[in-house]
């Protein structure tokens, strides 16, 4: 079946609704026909799809609208299910936006489930490998506590040896400011 895309948008997220995987994924390839202000709550919705091939491809596509949609992600950080908090932490490490340093880390921190947990920590992991003098830079303005601090520096570390020794090194630098 020929998905066309100049449908309106309550039979777009009809066709999303669905079990079939295949055919949503096809809707989210021609997403690009439809507004943009729909394209991302179409794709916002999607987040909160069942299959994680459709909530990854989901969160790839809302990353290229930037910064613009970081305040929208960063309120799913808090509510709805693991998967859709996941998400959210996937999408935004991809924008690379310095403003959600703090409430990643705050996922890092509390959130109880570990595959939230986990993209949390990847998602950190991008915005401080993208841009490590301000990602450092942002960890100094938080003042988090040592414990807290502690906890984020051991995310980086596990994932990456060298950008965990260089935003130390750059946290020094910013101390003797």
């Amino acid at each position: 079946m020929r998905i066309k895309l100049q449908q309106d948008r309550d039979t777009i997220l009809r066709i999303l609704a669905s079990d079939d995987v295949e055919r949503k994924l096809r809707v989210l390839d021609k997403l690009d026909g439809v507004n943009e202000k729909d394209s991302i709550n179409i794709l916002i919705k999607t987040l909160e799809d069942k299959s994680w091939c459709m909530r990854e491809k989901a969160a790839h596509k809302l990353a290229t609208y930037g910064t613009r949609i970081s305040s929208r992600l960063k309120r799913l950080l808090t509510k709805g299910y693991w998967y859709t908090r996941a998400s959210a932490c996937l999408a935004l490490g991809e924008i690379v936006d310095m403003r959600t340093v703090e409430p990643i880390i705050t996922v890092l921190l509390n959130d109880e489930n570990p595959t939230v947990t986990k993209e949390a920590s990847n998602a950190l992991v991008k915005l401080a490998s993208s841009k490590p003098k301000k990602f450092a830079a942002r960890l100094y303005d938080l003042q988090l506590p040592e414990s807290e601090l502690q906890a984020v520096l051991f995310s980086l570390e596990q994932a990456d040896i060298d950008l965990y020794q260089r935003i130390k090194e750059l946290l020094v630098d910013e101390r003797s400011v």
